[in-house]
């Protein structure tokens, strides 16, 4: 465990230095540094309480004051953004894709994980009903290719197939535990080669967006205590690879 938050804080400091890295044209750039949050229409994020998040309500949040310091990936007319922010000592980790849409760079998903052993949580909400969700039907060829790589994926882990999983995420990928703990794809390539194999993942509430070669999506996990997931894919040579997965226990 505390490897994971070494990491997580080498992560934190490699995106401070790449976000100042970056040119002062660097639009998202910018309106990240000057807190200037447009959210789209369109946008649905999920809370650190695990509860989807309407524009609306993104805009009503108070989010004057943190210190920020993230990354901005940008990837031609889209842009992902991770890091750490804080405020009055608490931390949460963070993630936004931006989009541009004609000359206006909006928030269109996002996801915040609490960091650490925070005390001053909800209860996770508890077992959903045993149910058997309605399968997921893709609606476009993007979204078949898309949900083609999440199932490998969550197939890889149901079959302690780690060579599976190599080839459908990208070498820096990052996966998000619910407390904010990074894990690197190596060390979780290990732990699916060591585990025992067992049943695929229950999901639901599946959701597939796509913006130019990054797509997002969201869903709901059935484990013990249920989650709300966002998996931030890339195009790579015609595949679509995980880039990152954040997690947020599902709270009263």
């Amino acid at each position: 465990m505390r490897s994971n938050k070494v990491l997580a804080f080498a992560i934190v400091a490699t995106s401070t230095m790449a976000l100042h890295a970056q040119v002062p044209t660097d639009e998202v750039s910018r309106l990240e540094q000057q807190g200037k949050r447009v959210y789209s229409r369109a946008y649905r994020g999920i809370t650190a309480t695990g509860q989807y998040e309407s524009a609306d309500e993104a805009r009503a949040r108070d989010d004057n004051g943190r210190r920020q310091e993230v990354r901005v990936d940008a990837r031609g007319n889209a842009a992902i953004v991770t890091g750490v922010e804080t405020s009055g000592g608490a931390a949460d980790r963070v993630l936004r894709i931006w989009a541009k849409d004609g000359d206006r760079w909006q928030i269109v998903a996002g996801q915040t994980t609490w960091l650490g052993g925070r005390t001053d949580v909800p209860d996770p909400s508890g077992a959903l009903p045993v149910t058997t969700p309605a399968p997921f039907t893709p609606a476009s060829a993007a979204e078949i290719a898309i949900w083609t790589s999440q199932q490998a994926l969550m197939r890889s882990f149901a079959e302690a197939d780690p060579d599976s999983y190599r080839r459908f995420s990208t070498e820096p990928s990052l996966r998000m535990t619910t407390n904010g703990d990074a894990i690197p794809r190596e060390q979780w390539l290990d732990t699916i080669a060591k585990r025992a194999k067992g049943p695929m993942a229950v999901v639901d509430e599946v959701r597939i967006a796509v913006f130019g070669d990054i797509g997002v999506v969201t869903l709901r996990g059935h484990e013990a205590n249920p989650t709300r997931q966002s998996w931030v894919y890339l195009k790579d040579g015609g595949v679509w690879k995980l880039h990152l997965r954040f997690t947020s226990l599902i709270r009263n």
